[in-house]
């Protein structure tokens, strides 16, 4: 990228950080504000494809290693969370969380399925989730030093989403939320059953790819082999020179970095944990907050409350969901890219 013609490596990867960084926050922020379960679910991938880009950005082989084990891990995690909520609207016919209060205490199993989810979502070792995260937020923390702090943040306000559902879908904890929002597009209440009859048994394929999702995303944190295969093709394909040699050429050669370790390492696996531990609070305080409230705790919470609220309406209106806003935006950020990159 660097020379007379082309970007300077510092310029790209300070600007696709940003980029990350600022996609990682809206994300997270905007899947905390959700009540309807695939909503919720499709913001925490905005913010973790924003971690991912962050990661991709750094252009190290460390970071690309750490990033691809994050990207396979996530995507075993986020796919069994679908097919579990999947589930709730094959038996319940509804994915909003306000509804659903106490509805899943007939579904065990699924609601294990969907706490160990979030767990993976927030980073728990020894998922790939947090093994990917670890890498590559080590690879990233000797330029920018505050970069793990985000990974952490993100990652416990995600989970944190998903385990404040299951606790009231699952457990019936806390106290009946209060519906403030009306219509489809927000709660789900209206979406089309899969079935007619919710009483039936619910089959066993629909139970064990969820299952087995998840422990394919364990593995990705326990298989050293995976790894390994994983940072070798890293460093092959941060070097410039053996990875045009190789695409072009037809032949490979040494690359100049050394392999990368992407092992567990006692930092990153303290930075795991404290995602994890800051994910729970941050569900319980959603979920059983409203009963603990005093008068005063009470009218301070509901100006904190309406603050967020004001924050977070221009956002969602920002994006109605329909394919002009998707056009729009696209040609939005692809003019922003240009620009900055010229400066």
């Amino acid at each position: 990228f660097s020379g007379p013609h082309g970007i300077a490596h510092a310029h790209l990867r300070a600007v696709f950080v940003a980029a990350g960084v600022l996609t990682a926050l809206v994300g997270a922020v905007m899947c905390w504000q959700q009540r309807h379960l695939k909503r919720l679910l499709a913001f925490s991938t905005v913010g973790h494809v924003g971690l991912f880009l962050t990661g991709a950005a750094l252009l190290t082989p460390a970071a690309t290693a750490g990033t691809a084990l994050y990207v396979a891990a996530h995507a075993g995690v986020k796919a069994a969370l679908f097919a579990t909520t999947g589930v709730l609207l094959d038996r319940h016919s509804s994915v909003d969380e306000h509804g659903l209060y106490r509805r899943g205490r007939d579904l065990p199993f699924v609601g294990a399925l969907f706490a160990v989810g979030g767990l993976g979502l927030a980073g728990l070792p020894p998922f790939g989730t947090a093994l990917g995260k670890a890498v590559a937020e080590h690879a990233g923390e000797d330029e920018f030093p505050w970069l793990p702090a985000v990974f952490v943040l993100v990652s416990a306000l995600t989970g944190g989403a998903v385990l404040r559902a299951a606790a009231r879908i699952f457990a019936g904890a806390g106290p009946r939320p209060r519906d403030r929002y009306a219509g489809t597009e927000t709660t789900g209440s209206g979406e089309e059953p899969e079935i007619r009859d919710p009483q039936r048994r619910i089959p066993v394929p629909m139970l064990v790819v969820p299952a087995v999702l998840l422990a394919a995303a364990l593995a990705v944190g326990l298989l050293p082999g995976l790894g390994a295969a994983l940072a070798h093709a890293a460093r092959q394909f941060t070097d410039r020179t053996a990875y045009t040699t190789a695409a072009i050429h037809g032949h490979t050669i040494a690359p100049s970095a050394p392999v990368p370790d992407v092992g567990w390492s006692a930092e990153g696996m303290l930075l795991a944990l404290a995602s994890t531990v800051l994910a729970v609070p941050l569900a319980m305080a959603a979920v059983w907050g409203p009963a603990l409230r005093s008068p005063p705790l009470g009218r301070v919470a509901a100006v904190c409350e309406g603050v967020g609220q004001r924050a977070i309406v221009p956002l969602r209106r920002l994006h109605s969901g329909h394919l002009g806003d998707y056009v729009a935006w696209l040609a939005v950020g692809t003019a922003v890219l240009l620009v900055v990159m010229t400066v």
